[in-house]
């Protein structure tokens, strides 16, 4: 059905009435803005009353680097220890090789406990002229592996240096006599050997007149191969360096002498205990 005129314009008017007061029930945006404005004002008040605390931005700003700071700390000395324990895991040394345990007092030990100190501070320093050597070598039981260890756990503990502690019969028994049998894992050992930042091979040619030449071959490319990568090593041993050259022969001693190597002749008896009342 047609609507008048008269129905349309009241429907229209009809209209126009609900959104007068729809719009009249909506908050003004003024009223929002005043609320706000009267929250500050509150605010204000309760400051210069004293119930509110008084920041001073730099304050605040010294306070949040000190924290993130000490955070920072303990986070990098977490860190630390954990290398640390993972470095002496890798190097598989005895406890007992530390400086704590040597007697300073022995004076076959005084002065070469110093050279030890010396190439402990120096270490960094060899790591740019192609590496630094120490020749141990001495009677058994005169302290030679002791030295050693106490050299690698100070450059654990204080410089987190990575080190390799070896006998050399195990490792020709790793290379040679398959006790690694993947060739994979032996490459990865025989990279090991070559790149770790400091190499002690102990007992070298123990109790022989002369390595098997595979052997001596296989020590002299590897000393090469450290020369050559700037990385030191401690070759420890029985033999005095005239019995070590004709143990190793001349292309492996050559490699040793290419390291322009500090020796350390340790004198004397056994320092190790005697077993119940024998007297070694």
């Amino acid at each position: 059905m047609k609507k008048t005129p008269e129905e349309m314009a009241a429907e229209l008017a009809d209209i126009a009435r609900r959104r007068r007061q729809q719009q009249r029930q909506e908050p003004a945006p003024v009223a929002a803005d005043g609320q706000v404005r009267d929250i500050l004002q509150r605010l204000r008040r309760l400051r210069a009353g004293g119930q509110l605390p008084q920041y001073d931005y730099n304050s605040l700003r010294r306070q949040y680097e000190q924290q993130a700071n000490e955070e920072v700390r303990q986070l990098q000395q977490r860190a630390r220890i954990q290398r640390t324990e993972r470095l002496l895991a890798q190097a598989d040394l005895n406890p007992d090789w530390t400086f704590a345990n040597m007697d300073r007092q022995d004076p076959a030990l005084a002065e070469h406990i110093d050279t030890a100190h010396h190439f402990i501070n120096a270490f960094d320093h060899w790591g740019t002229k192609g590496g630094a050597a120490i020749l141990l070598y001495g009677d058994f039981g005169t302290g030679k592996s002791t030295l050693a260890g106490a050299i690698a756990h100070e450059l654990i503990r204080q410089h987190q240096k990575s080190v390799i502690f070896q006998q050399w019969a195990s490792v020709v028994d790793r290379l040679f006599f398959g006790v690694i049998e993947d060739q994979e894992s032996r490459n990865q050992y025989r990279r090991a050997l070559e790149e770790v930042d400091l190499l002690i091979l102990d007992e070298v040619a123990a109790n022989r007149s002369r390595l098997a030449e595979s052997q001596s071959s296989f020590l002299g490319h590897l000393l090469r191969r450290r020369r050559n990568l700037s990385k030191s090593v401690i070759i420890i041993t029985n033999h005095d360096p005239q019995a070590l050259h004709r143990a190793v022969g001349d292309f492996c001693f050559e490699a040793i002498k290419a390291f322009h190597p500090v020796d350390i002749a340790l004198r004397g008896p056994s320092r190790r205990p005697d077993i119940g009342d024998y007297r070694s």
